[in-house]
């Protein structure tokens, strides 16, 4: 075995040139299929584990019939008892809410918008912008007379800080309300829609401002793991009863579970495309080394020696252009996609800032990547595999090879 390989590898080098220009194209192929798989997982991913940009949860919980309207007369009783019921993976965040709609005014102008009433100390795991103040300070427990408001918002409606804000709603009852508040602090958002609406207060001050009691709008669950979010919402659904409604995020974003989809199917149909190059560059290099070698293979046969031994020697060519293509094209593709896990390589941001709107998600324009060893593996695989596959023509070739016919071959 080991003098078919060398001999083997010296046919190879017999046409230097069209073999590295092969061996290129098959190890470009699979570092495109890696490159692209990663950027992809990359896109999505974000997308899915960066849910705290627009505030959503992977999994989120409300009375039956809340979400419909959104309605305050249908929010849910005694939150804090629902939370310690809940069976939740290790590493996931919890938290409740208070959400509405209001009628935001100050001194320049009025403006929609939605009131989130939280807690303090269980937002800033749950939502990004939270934590993003860029001017004054971040909502305090108890603080109940101040507000955090979008950075867009604070353009719209020239407030600065310890600038007042004043709250319009219908409360739970059906009855108007209204309250007064100081701006505390202005946070930043990449999503134009929660920079330009958002207004953070305290839980106990929404739940005055609507006339709610202890009751809250939605709970939210945060996952380490995405993927477990339809699972846990089955789970948590069928352990709470028809009192609740119960959603994961692929349900609260039908369009991004089909834009998933889509971009799967894509990835699939780019990648059967480049296995089908890389296996037409493999069947060239090996066929044409068996074409001109057709007389030396009849001497070969005159000789003695047998057609399995010469079939073995065409598998030994593909065997190496496929070991050498593959260990390049795999340690290149995942290099890079390591490199692009920390630093940006694709950014889309120009006329789009940071960030943009997606079927009720945000998207980053600045996508980094996301490198799935056990992908990457399974690329070269079929790769290195396909490269064998198509060795067996050539291998065919040379089975039917008469070695008289072969002796005359030019």
């Amino acid at each position: 075995m080991r003098r078919l390989l060398a001999m083997a590898w010296h046919d190879l080098w017999r046409r230097p040139r069209r073999t590295l220009i092969n061996m290129s194209a098959v190890g470009v192929g699979l570092f495109l299929v890696i490159l692209y798989s990663s950027l992809m997982a990359g896109f999505m991913g974000s997308a899915k584990d960066d849910l705290d940009d627009t505030g959503m949860g992977h999994v989120e919980i409300s009375a039956h019939g809340w979400r419909a309207r959104e309605e305050p007369s249908k929010a849910m009783t005694d939150p804090q008892a629902l939370m310690a019921r809940l069976a939740l993976p290790p590493g996931s965040q919890v938290g409740a809410r208070v959400v509405g709609r209001a009628l935001g005014s100050s001194a320049h102008g009025n403006q929609g918008v939605e009131v989130d009433g939280v807690d303090p100390k269980a937002e800033g795991e749950l939502s990004a912008y939270f934590n993003d103040v860029r001017q004054g300070k971040r909502l305090a427990p108890g603080d109940d007379k101040g507000v955090v408001i979008g950075e867009k918002l604070a353009k719209k409606l020239k407030l600065g800080l310890d600038g007042r804000l004043r709250l319009m709603v219908q409360r739970a009852d059906g009855e108007m309300g209204a309250g007064l508040y100081r701006v505390r602090g202005i946070f930043h958002s990449i999503s134009p829609a929660i920079s330009g609406e958002r207004v953070l207060l305290t839980m106990p001050a929404s739940q005055a401002l609507y006339g709610l009691g202890d009751q809250a709008s939605v709970v939210i669950v945060q996952l380490s793991h995405p993927e477990q979010a339809d699972d846990l919402a089955e789970r948590i659904g069928s352990a709470l009863g028809p009192s609740f409604d119960v959603v994961s995020y692929g349900r609260l974003l039908p369009e991004l579970k089909k834009m998933e989809s889509l971009i799967s199917v894509m990835q699939l149909g780019i990648a059967l495309f480049v296995y089908f190059l890389v296996g037409l560059g493999i069947l060239n290099t090996t066929l044409m080394s068996v074409m001109e070698r057709t007389r030396e293979f009849g001497v070969m046969m005159a000789l003695g020696t047998r057609s399995r031994r010469i079939v073995a020697l065409v598998f030994g060519e593909a065997f190496w252009i496929a070991t050498l293509s593959v260990a390049v094209g795999l340690t290149a593709g995942l290099l890079v996609s390591w490199f692009g896990q920390t630093h940006v390589l694709v950014d889309f941001g120009k006329g789009l800032g940071e960030g943009f709107d997606f079927a009720g998600t945000t998207m980053r324009t600045a996508v980094k990547l996301k490198l799935s060893v056990p992908a990457a593996i399974q690329a070269s695989v079929l790769v290195y595999a396909l490269a064998l596959v198509v060795g067996i023509y050539p291998a065919w070739r040379v089975t039917r090879l008469q070695p008289a016919q072969a002796l005359r071959a030019a």
